[in-house]
């Protein structure tokens, strides 16, 4: 099984343009994977949440009636005076599938190693999944630390029965920036953090993530270790989205 994710953050996607879209270039697909081959996920903003959700429901296509949905991001509380925030209680009690945790964006507005895994405890809790995000900056990068920061990040979240369902490591100097990470940088992380899930004796897909595009798919799923991608902007768009996933075999 492989797996993309789509992370279409902040943005005004058209729900009908998108599910054309992709439906379009699925069934102009000649060898399009099937559901038991590859796992979609949408993380759209919650206010899409109903009306995706419908749609997916009542859809007479089998790949698009397989897309899972999931949430961007969940609360470490509970509920309380917590303004803004939503809680896994309610991503379940809607019928979301899960979370991204842990995004770069989230952790420079302050989500700091305890409050991912506070939000990953929480998930585990409600029974829903979690994509768990991890990545260096181009300082890090530089300085020669990656591995250090990685296992870092690692090590702080993979604790007390709390593991991720899904990893994506994302280098942040790649995301939405159109700077791609090289095969060789992907793989070096990528066999870091496969060793350490061995050594926890932790089964958990590895996905890569920052500036992934129809054009570079092919050569990031060629990257031993990898079990699927997270597409930001490219995932924008049904076509472009729909085609990125026509390349990934399992």
């Amino acid at each position: 099984m492989k797996y993309l994710i789509a992370n279409w953050k902040m943005n005004s996607v058209d729900l009908d343009s998108w599910e054309n879209n992709f439906i379009n270039y699925v069934n102009s697909s000649k060898s399009f994977p099937k559901p038991h081959e590859l796992k979609i996920v949408l993380c759209s903003n919650l206010y899409d949440f109903y009306v995706l959700s419908e749609k997916i429901k009542n859809s007479k296509n089998d790949i698009f009636k397989n897309i899972t949905l999931y949430a961007q991001d969940v609360s470490q509380h509970e509920e309380g005076a917590f303004t803004g925030q939503v809680s896994s209680k309610f991503l379940k009690s809607v019928g979301l599938k899960g979370s991204i945790i842990g995004h770069s964006e989230l952790r420079e507005n302050g989500d700091d190693d305890e409050i991912v895994f506070e939000k990953g405890a929480k998930l585990k809790e409600e029974g829903i999944s979690n994509i768990f995000c991890i990545g260096e900056s181009l300082k890090i990068l530089e300085s020669n630390k990656k591995k250090s920061f990685l296992l870092n990040q690692l090590t702080a979240f993979c604790k007390k029965n709390v593991f991720p369902d899904l990893l994506a490591y994302e280098p942040i100097w790649a995301i939405g920036t159109g700077k791609e990470a090289d095969p060789e940088n992907i793989a070096s992380a990528v066999s870091m953090i496969i060793e350490f899930l061995e050594k926890k004796k932790i089964n958990c897909p590895v996905l890569y993530g920052g500036s992934v595009s129809s054009r570079n798919i092919l050569e990031i799923m060629s990257v031993s270790g990898i079990d699927g991608c997270l597409v930001g902007n490219s995932s924008l768009d049904g076509e472009q989205f729909a085609n990125i996933a026509s390349k990934i075999k399992s």
